[in-house]
């Protein structure tokens, strides 16, 4: 029942460590990654339901995938329920951010669309948008709250498109023209973040450790698509773009702790 997705587990784990370390271990905070990793806990149980891990894999778990999707689904709804009732009152239209992509995530999981880049971008957009509402109820600015989880978004965003880049190259013996725009959606989004993240700074909307922290990330998410290197290194590609979240982490909390 666990996630296959492996590339996942960083997309949740980065946003929320990077937030718990900036912002401290409030209980609301504590609570909004308790419901986090409960609903991502859900995904397999649910696609094991829906049978789209096939029918031999229904037959067989179905009972046991029912079992953990009631488990983690009543985990989820209870932790974000009291994760809310417990927040500030002034803080609770935080929650409201990760929910847009949310419903498009799910959207796409309905349709059976979660494996096109736009599934997968929602997913990663979930995410890291969890950290702006568990910042925000634990007390510190919305710059800081805000600057986590632009930054990760952004950071998995580009990644994703690079790594389909090789994907969609080799893939059932290529396919140049999503090879193309991908390519083109990777670039409009990293020349977009970086005016958008520089603006901001100007205008002291958001600390210029934003840019910082996601250049190294974007820098080697652009150069796997212009470069796409051979399928069977997608796993250095894979540890490589781990290393810029890693810095990307690192990075902001030496920055925004605190603040």
């Amino acid at each position: 029942m666990w996630p296959r997705e492996h590339g996942a587990y960083g997309q949740l784990a980065f946003p929320l460590v990077t937030a718990l370390a900036i912002a401290g271990v409030a209980l609301p905070a504590v609570l909004i990654a308790v419901a986090t990793i409960a609903a991502f806990l859900a995904h397999e149980p649910l696609l094991v339901v829906l049978g789209r891990r096939g029918p031999r894999s229904r037959r067989d778990q179905a009972s046991r995938a029912e079992v953990w999707l009631v488990v983690t689904g009543t985990v989820t709804l209870a932790a974000g329920a009291a994760a809310i009732w417990l927040a500030p009152t002034d803080s609770r239209w935080s929650f409201l951010v990760p929910l847009v992509p949310t419903a498009l995530l799910i959207g796409a999981l309905v349709s059976d669309r979660e494996k096109t880049g736009a599934g997968e971008i929602a997913a990663a957009t979930a995410f890291s948008f969890v950290a702006i509402p568990l910042c925000v109820v634990a007390g510190t600015s919305l710059s800081t709250a805000f600057s986590v989880g632009i930054a990760f978004a952004s950071l998995f965003a580009a990644s994703t498109l690079g790594v389909r880049v090789v994907i969609l190259k080799v893939r059932g013996g290529g396919d140049p023209r999503k090879v193309r725009v991908s390519r083109r959606l990777l670039v409009i989004l990293t020349a977009g973040v970086a005016v958008g993240l520089v603006i901001a700074a100007m205008r002291a909307l958001l600390p210029w450790t934003t840019l910082l922290a996601i250049g190294p990330g974007l820098l080697v998410a652009v150069l796997v698509a212009l470069r796409p290197p051979a399928p069977t290194r997608l796993r250095i590609v894979g540890w490589t773009l781990v290393s810029t979240s890693t810095v990307a982490a690192a990075i902001l909390i030496a920055a925004l702790a605190r603040t």
